[in-house]
């Protein structure tokens, strides 16, 4: 069942959203697979602490978070991400690492990365590792009223291949240019065929 208080406040709000059942799944790939849905769409929730004290960080899936850009974003100086041994107790009515996005509900500050605010809707963790809800971004900005900042990255691996893969477009023209150089000079060394000479034989045969 999902958080009684999520559903509470969400059903007082009169909000739409409907409920997602799921096989059981510990990280946010996982889910997003298992939903069918777009890793973009589905809310990866980080427990993280900002100057000691507690925050939600809301991100796509496919993203991690860069505490420097979400510290600077947020005021702080320092950012770093909280253990579970940490937050365990935050969250009475969820299941471990299945807390929603909606610190209000928790005497948190929620900071959304700038990404998720382009979706028309979202997928979020309900509180339990088996359920999940989407509903519109729109709503979930208005109830949450998170701090918008972009703050996610691609993973390492992710960029590496990237710039792997500019790399090899930058090449290809270059490699058809000198090809085309190549075919340019050597038609300019080939040299033009002799015409062959018509003998004198055949010539004066003609005149007569």
């Amino acid at each position: 069942m999902i958080s009684t208080r999520l559903k509470q406040f969400l059903d007082q709000q009169q909000v739409g959203y409907d409920v997602m059942q799921h096989d059981p799944a510990f990280t946010a790939q996982q889910l997003a697979a298992r939903l069918h849905v777009p890793g973009r769409e589905f809310v990866k929730v980080v427990v993280v602490k900002l100057d000691g004290q507690f925050a939600l960080a809301a991100l796509p899936a496919p993203l991690r978070i860069n505490l420097k850009r979400l510290a600077e974003g947020a005021g702080a100086k320092r950012g770093q991400i909280a253990t579970e041994t940490e937050f365990q107790q935050l969250f009475p009515d969820c299941e471990l690492g299945a807390m929603p996005p909606f610190g209000n509900l928790y005497s948190l500050p929620t900071y959304v990365d700038q990404e998720l605010s382009f979706d028309e809707t979202i997928v979020i963790n309900a509180g339990t590792h088996a359920e999940a809800i989407r509903l519109r971004y729109s709503d979930f900005a208005r109830l949450a009223r998170p701090r918008v900042i972009r703050f996610g990255e691609p993973p390492p691996a992710e960029v590496a291949a990237q710039k792997k893969a500019a790399a090899r477009k930058a090449r290809k023209p270059r490699r058809k240019k000198k090809a085309k150089g190549r075919k340019a000079a050597k038609r300019r060394k080939k040299p033009k065929k002799a015409r062959p000479k018509k003998s004198k034989k055949k010539a004066k045969k003609r005149r007569r």
